[in-house]
């Protein structure tokens, strides 16, 4: 499991700098996120698994030490290294109390900051390792049971023979898929530091809950088998998993699924490990990735009559918007239902899934849509792959894609003027976030191919247009008001005044004031 670390600095350009030039995979950072100030910031640690902090301490709108203080209010476990201007005795003094790692001065090389970082991180791994020991401290016996082919009864024979447990104890067994990518960057580096970060939290966690965990086992290459003693504390097991799972998807910042077996005494512990392994096989965890193994009254799948989706008529009533909308629940409803009636196997999830492609291209041809135009293949094929991994996957899959084709046939004008709407959408909002994936949902339709068409246009991309617009902006403020020159910048999308000053000049050869002053002495010669 890699490790995520958040710069929060109110300077852009020395964030995108950062950003380019620090060797984060070679410090152990995986992924690297940004803020320009503290409320940004906030926001993503309250979103996002993020270990490590690098954060400057003066900011405009709250500084540094103000948001490590909220960090260890919330009791996050977050290491934090600050960057600052200043050696100033009682801003260290402050970061000191608030158990920070580093307190660096700028400016400061790529190399001291990748050392100071790789330290921070090699710290944390340590601390992490240690935590996944203590978790590992029993003596195997649950790994040899889920190692042994045959001979299962007889290994909890022993166990009891050796007073490990009595005939009358009951175990549950819990079943934890994580889903990781096999072609991401040095997959099997982070398989193996993702074991020991899942038997260190499943140990803080039954610390927490008073949880009597025998184990947690690692089963497969990306599955684990929580074994759990049934005693007064354990409660409501069903709940508790829900707060488990909640739990340690929040700290790895991975999809998991669970699947959640029933109490059974000890000697029939292999049959809970088939049933489960059943069930995994089989059956969709719900829309919260979790699923429960039935009772012996629950309802079955074999009883309840399955209904194909009425595809034909769908397809005949889709020329107005408000159809795909109706289409998109009544599917939603179906798929909840079949869930319901444990009717929605892999099997006739991928059925589903065909037919659903059918009807996609369908619709297209009868639009006169290519699929391009729509849709970004890769974005597409990584929802519908997580679409085979829950209901929840399967429901967000299809609720993207029906909001994707009613927001196309509700935008009738685009296509007309595609070109046209995307100048008047930036035009509009010259001060906020400008990204390409912003104003290809504004018009409904890909990244590529509005990028494509914008090009092949106008002859320029889209990047270079906003930059020029932005600038063309900025000169008019300058011009025509009285604005100062920081108001201006963020007026035009810059919340950095270096950044937009470097940029302006970059753009026309001189400052924001330069290009200000001469305009106003050009009026004064020509009055």
């Amino acid at each position: 499991m890699g490790i995520s670390i958040l710069i929060v600095d109110d300077d852009r350009y020395l964030v995108e700098k950062l950003e380019e030039t620090v060797q984060w995979e070679k410090t152990g950072i995986s992924m690297v996120f940004t803020a320009y100030n503290i409320r940004q910031a906030q926001k993503l640690i309250t979103e996002f698994p993020i270990q490590l902090l690098l954060c400057d301490i003066d900011m405009p709108q709250g500084s540094g030490l103000e948001l490590l203080e909220w960090v260890r209010s919330q009791k996050l476990e977050l290491e934090c290294i600050f960057l600052s201007s200043y050696a100033n005795f009682a801003y260290a003094q402050k970061a000191l109390s608030l158990s920070t790692r580093e307190y660096l001065l700028k400016p400061i090389s790529s190399q001291e900051l990748e050392a100071a970082i790789t330290k921070v991180v090699n710290e944390y791994l340590r601390k992490d390792a240690c935590i996944a020991a203590e978790a590992e401290e029993g003596d195997g016996f649950w790994a040899e049971f889920f190692e042994t082919v045959t001979g299962h009864r007889e290994l909890l024979k022993r166990a009891i023979a050796e007073g490990r447990y009595r005939r009358d104890d009951e175990l549950y067994l819990e079943m934890i898929r994580v889903y990781l990518n096999p072609r991401e960057t040095e997959y099997r580096k982070k398989l193996s530091l993702l074991d020991h970060r899942i038997r260190g939290l499943a140990h803080e966690f039954s610390e927490t809950e008073g949880l009597e965990t025998e184990e947690i086992v690692r089963v497969r290459e990306s599955g684990w088998m929580l074994v759990v003693k049934k005693t007064e504390k354990t409660g409501d097991f069903c709940e508790m998993s829900v707060r488990w799972k909640h739990f340690l998807t929040s700290a790895i910042g991975q999809r998991v699924c669970v699947y959640i077996g029933q109490p059974r005494p000890v000697l029939e512990t292999e049959r809970s490990w088939e049933a489960l392994e059943e069930l995994e096989k089989h059956y969709l965890p719900g829309e919260d990735d979790i699923l429960a193994e039935c009772g012996p009254d629950d309802a079955s799948g074999e009883a309840a009559q399955y209904e194909p989706l009425p595809w034909e008529i769908w397809q005949k009533s889709t020329d107005l918007a408000e159809e795909l909308s109706s289409i998109c629940e009544s599917i939603c409803g179906r798929l909840r239902q079949m869930y319901d009636a444990r009717l929605l196997t892999y099997e006739r999830l991928e059925w589903f899934l065909k037919e659903q492609e059918h009807f996609l291209y369908g619709y297209l041809e009868k639009k006169q849509l290519q699929f391009s135009e729509l849709f970004d293949s890769g974005e597409y094929i990584q929802k519908e792959k997580e679409a085979h991994i829950s209901l929840g996957g399967t429901l967000e899959f299809v609720c993207w894609l029906y909001d994707r084709l009613q927001g196309n046939s509700l935008n009738a004008t685009k296509q007309r003027d595609v070109v046209g709407q995307v100048k008047d959408y930036i035009e509009r909002n010259l001060g906020n976030e400008l990204s390409r994936s912003r104003i290809a949902k504004e018009v409904w339709l890909s990244e590529d191919y509005v990028s494509k068409l914008f090009k092949s246009t106008t002859g320029m991309s889209l990047p270079t247009y906003i930059a020029a617009r932005r600038m063309e902006r900025a000169k008019e403020y300058l011009v025509h008001s009285g604005l100062p020159v920081s108001r201006i910048a963020m007026e035009v999308g810059y919340g950095n005044f270096s950044y937009f000053s470097k940029t302006f000049r970059d753009a026309t050869g001189m400052t924001p004031n330069e290009y200000r002053s001469q305009w106003e002495n050009n009026k004064k010669t020509n009055t």
